[in-house]
């Protein structure tokens, strides 16, 4: 089951709103709505998953793989503006970053198959799993106090990644902003977790070979 970058061209993300919704890529959305807990949070002031940095810790490793989910926290306000992977001992992590005053939940779980929010295009993707990341409470450039957004690439390969093989920004789509992980070998399991000063959504991928 689905569970649901802000690009360059505006027009793209415009094309994208107006196409219907398909059934198996909202289906996770919005069933992700009725049930989700609200996001744990920890503050830091400095962007302090960059190289060279001390690195947030964030919850405990699931057992599984099971999905998760967090209602965003204050303002529907948050832009998109960098999408970044880096390597860690035991695990890599892909984090999501935000302008905004919000603190973002999300949806994030594995699928069959990376397909786009809205349209429900198929997406090619290396990697022999899907993880689907949605960080909700977000919006489009100039829709609020934030006039820019993500202008990085659409489809890029980590350099410095053990279990993440390529990342796809799909776009933002009724208060969602979709990201598609493709992940070497098996399903591994995840941690979600959300950063503030700035806003980020972090998604940690254990590293089994570490």
């Amino acid at each position: 089951m689905s569970i649901c970058r802000t690009l360059a061209a505006l027009s793209l993300l415009t094309a994208v709103a107006a196409c219907g919704s398909d059934s198996d890529a909202s289906e996770g959305r919005d069933a992700a709505t009725e049930r989700s807990p609200e996001a744990a949070t920890s503050s830091a002031s400095d962007p302090s998953d960059d190289e060279g940095a001390a690195v947030p810790e964030g919850p405990a490793f699931p057992d599984g793989t099971a999905s998760q989910t967090a209602r965003p926290k204050g303002e529907w306000d948050l832009v998109l503006t960098d999408v970044r992977v880096g390597h860690h001992e035991g695990f890599d992590r892909v984090v999501l970053e935000f302008d905004g005053t919000g603190t973002p939940g999300w949806a994030v779980g594995y699928v069959d198959r990376a397909r786009a929010d809205g349209s429900g295009e198929t997406i090619a993707l290396d990697g022999d799993a899907v993880l689907d990341v949605y960080a909700r409470g977000t919006t489009y450039p100039g829709t609020g106090a934030v006039d820019s957004g993500y202008d990085g690439p659409q489809h890029f390969r980590p350099e410095d990644a053990s279990s993440v093989a390529e990342v796809h920004v799909v776009g933002t789509f009724e208060g969602d902003t979709q990201v598609v992980v493709g992940i070497d070998g098996d399903r591994v399991p995840f941690r979600t977790f959300a950063l503030t000063g700035p806003a980020r959504l972090v998604v940690d991928v254990l590293d089994t070979e570490d």
